[in-house]
């Protein structure tokens, strides 16, 4: 079973619960500084996919280091590495030697900063109730405006204006989501708003947050690369969105 299946490992819970922290600049219209306030994080079953060490590399592409007695993966040596999104789809990706990848590469984590990458298929959706029930999602039609849509229309969301971007060769949509500080969630399910995502591995958070939300087109495979930290210095903020630029996507079937 892929790592992807299995509850992630409780280091990947942002502490805090109720923190609001400041947003982070932002950077050129390719790729937008990670920025973000959090709190903890939910994660539970995906979709079955193999390990990248059963596919041949090219050359340039490390094969990812075996797991630890925790599935935590660290990163012992820079260089480019290949993540599977799917059994049909994965991605390559510059990371440096502190990275350490939890949940088969569901999510990377760099000092206090986290990037997600993940397919948003038939199961990715917008939750019906960010309060009261965050685990109920809709899912948009196929393509990347109908969830830009979805996203930037639900409330207590606050988007920003979408702007055409491209990572990797693939075209789509940046936005900044952020839910306000300013929001009651005294009465909201462990006083979080939930957000957008897979079925059984979308996130909740307090207000405050404060996230960056790449979401492309792969041949025809949506795509969400989401960033968010709980210190967004400048030197971190540079390092995630160095990272986001190197990814290039690769079809696996």
């Amino acid at each position: 079973m892929s790592r992807r299946n299995r509850i992630l490992h409780s280091t990947v819970a942002l502490a805090a619960a109720a923190a609001v922290l400041s947003s982070c600049s932002e950077d050129d219209a390719d790729a937008s500084s990670p920025a973000v306030a959090a709190s903890s994080t939910q994660v539970a079953a995906g979709s079955s996919i193999p390990s990248t060490s059963e596919v041949a590399l090219p050359a340039g592409v490390l094969p990812l280091p075996s797991p630890d007695a925790n599935d935590d993966i660290a990163i012992d040596q820079a260089g480019r590495y290949r993540i599977a999104l799917s059994d049909t789809l994965a991605l390559d990706i510059d990371l440096p030697q502190t990275a350490v990848l939890f949940g088969d590469g569901l999510y990377v984590k760099l000092d206090d900063s986290f990037l997600k990458l993940e397919t948003a298929g038939e199961t990715y959706g917008v939750p019906d109730d960010p309060c009261h029930g965050p685990h109920y999602l809709t899912a948009p039609r196929a393509g990347v405006d109908p969830l830009v849509r979805a996203i930037a229309n639900q409330r207590p969301y606050s988007a920003t204006q979408p702007r055409t971007v491209e990572v990797g060769g693939a075209d789509g949509r940046y936005l900044e989501l952020r839910l306000p500080p300013s929001y009651d969630a005294s009465k909201c399910v462990d006083a979080q708003l939930g957000l957008p995502g897979n079925s059984g591995t979308n996130n909740n958070m307090a207000p405050g947050y404060v996230g960056d939300w790449w979401i492309v087109d792969v041949d025809g495979q949506r795509t969400v690369l989401q960033a968010f930290c709980e210190k967004c210095d400048d030197p971190t903020t540079n390092r995630m969105t160095r990272m986001v630029r190197s990814v290039t996507f690769t079809p696996t079937s």
